[in-house]
């Protein structure tokens, strides 16, 4: 197989989700007693032993200083765990297995969304601040999941202004 062959299927692959995504459970699935925001807790494992955590939630309603401030959004963190199930954003995992990971992520967002009623909420953004891992100018982590929203979610429209990914859902 020719270099450029090879280059061209790892460039399609970014953001296309066609990667098998990990199996996952929710350990935490809640609404809060106001009816207005919802949480929940997701948690994977690769076939190397490396511990996922996500963490998405959603803010609806009529006021608040959250919705005040942002509107209705969703939120979505994932973290690698450390062997004390300590929430580690900083460390970085490179094994080959983003394309999976990245695609069990999309899985849990989806499913997500479509369990919270987003549209009947009139949620319309999701919110995203990626961890930096070598500067304030590194941004290839924004630049990966911006791609994989654009091509794996209903969206309008996205943006970055270096600390957080918002996009316009439809």
């Amino acid at each position: 197989m020719k270099l450029a062959s090879i280059l061209n299927n790892i460039i399609s692959e970014v953001g296309e989700g066609t990667a098998q995504p990990y199996g996952f459970s929710t350990i935490y699935d809640e609404s809060s007693e106001s009816g207005t925001s919802g949480q929940r807790r997701v948690t994977f494992e690769t076939e190397d032993g490396d511990k996922y955590k996500v963490a998405l939630g959603a803010y609806w309603g009529e006021e608040g200083f959250i919705i005040d401030t942002y509107g209705p959004h969703f939120t979505i963190d994932f973290f690698l765990t450390g062997k004390s199930d300590f929430l580690d954003a900083d460390t970085v995992v490179n094994k080959g297995r983003l394309f999976r990971v990245m695609a069990t992520i999309v899985k849990i967002t989806k499913e997500y969304m479509d369990d919270i009623g987003y549209k009947e909420k009139g949620i319309n953004q999701l919110r995203i601040s990626p961890t930096k891992t070598r500067s304030d100018e590194d941004d290839r982590r924004a630049n990966l999941y911006m791609a994989y929203i654009k091509r794996q979610l209903p969206v309008a429209s996205i943006e970055y202004d270096g600390d957080e990914i918002v996009a316009k859902i439809k």
